[in-house]
Order: C-alpha cells, then sequence, then structure tokens
C-alpha cells in the first residue's frame, strides 16, 4: 500500500492519485531515480563543454589535409600549370607578331645567302626590327666562322680544330634558321655566349 503525502491517506499500490485528496503520486523508485535540479546543475558544471567540430565547406569531401585540398564532389581534379621558365636568351616578347608574322621568311636570307644578300633584303625591309635582330645574329655567324679559319694556319692539328669550330658554327647556324621558322627571336647558342659577339 502507498501513502499519499498531502494527506497520508492509503492508496492501493498501482494508484496514481490519492482516493482522498487527488493529489498525484510519486513512486518511490523513481523519485529516487530522478535527478534533482540542483544535481542536474552540478553534473552540468562539472561535464566540459563539448568543442566544436570543423566541417569541410558544402559540397566538397573532405577538409584541407597535407596542403591540397579536395576538389568538389564530381568534378575532375584541377591540373595547375606551372609559370614557364624565364629565359634570359629569348626576345621574341619584345618584338610585334605582326612584323614576325609578315618577315619570318626574309629574315632567313642573311643566314641561307650571306651577308651581302641580306643587306640587300634589309633595304626592302628596313622597318623589321624581327629582321634587323636576325641579319646581326647571322652577322656574328660570318665573323665567328671567319674566326674559326686562324687555327688552319697551323698544319693537321690547327686543321683539326679550324673543322670542328665549323661544324659548330654550322649546327648553331641551322637551329638559328629553325627559330625564324618558328617565328622566335634568340641569342644564338654557343657563339651568343662570347663576350665580343653579343
Amino acid at each position: 500500500m502507498k501513502i499519499c503525502s498531502s494527506c497520508g491517506t492509503q492508496v492501493p499500490d498501482d494508484a496514481v492519485f490519492c482516493n482522498n485528496c487527488g493529489s498525484p503520486l510519486v513512486n518511490k523508485d523513481a523519485e529516487a531515480a530522478a535527478p534533482t535540479p540542483a544535481s542536474d546543475a552540478n553534473a552540468q558544471a562539472a561535464a566540459p563543454a563539448p568543442q566544436p567540430v570543423p566541417q569541410p565547406a558544402p559540397g566538397f569531401q573532405g577538409q584541407q589535409q597535407g596542403g591540397f585540398q579536395q576538389q568538389p564532389m564530381g568534378q575532375a581534379p584541377v591540373q595547375y600549370q606551372p609559370y614557364p621558365k624565364y629565359d634570359p636568351s629569348d626576345h621574341t616578347a619584345e618584338f610585334d607578331p605582326r612584323d614576325i608574322a609578315d618577315n619570318k621568311l626574309l629574315a632567313i636570307i642573311p643566314y641561307v645567302f650571306g651577308i651581302i644578300a641580306g643587306l640587300v633584303a634589309g633595304i626592302y625591309i628596313k622597318d623589321s626590327a624581327f629582321y634587323r635582330f636576325h641579319f646581326k645574329n647571322a652577322l656574328r655567324l660570318e665573323i665567328a666562322a671567319l674566326l674559326a679559319l686562324i687555327p688552319a694556319i697551323i698544319p693537321f692539328l690547327g686543321w683539326i680544330i679550324s673543322g670542328v669550330l665549323i661544324v659548330i658554327i654550322c649546327v648553331v647556324e641551322i637551329i638559328a634558321m629553325v627559330q625564324v621558322f618558328q617565328g622566335k627571336a634568340k641569342d644564338l647558342p654557343i657563339i651568343g655566349s662570347i663576350g665580343f659577339l653579343k
């Protein structure tokens, strides 16, 4: 039997309300198990506050890890192109693209037909800075070829040295002609590094 805490009347164990005063009856086991408001406040003060968990941006599969950021879901990874390497010998950007396109074929004349033919062509296209650049390169090649013949004064060994130098100059001239066809204005390899031929 239960006893009503309000009026002291005995009521059956399964009763929820007192038959005499109508007060609600509390089960002693449930009352013991239910924490008091004061104990709830103490428990909350003792428990550490939960730390916020960082969430990835919407549409991303994960956070940035190891220096790499994951791409949005359903998209291919972005491939970044490296900056082009700076080449101090390349002067192509200094010239007008229209000038290069118009005089690309004529700029081959001093390499193929020599300096005299280059001078004549230069009179015809005197306003082309691209042509003048390659005419100067062809002139440097001619000077280098004349200097390469000097060791030929010495028999045998000088002939070999001169022959090797002439072959190198021919290879450099072929490279220069290829650059003309590509519309590039670059300093001559090997010969361009010789101080007085710059």
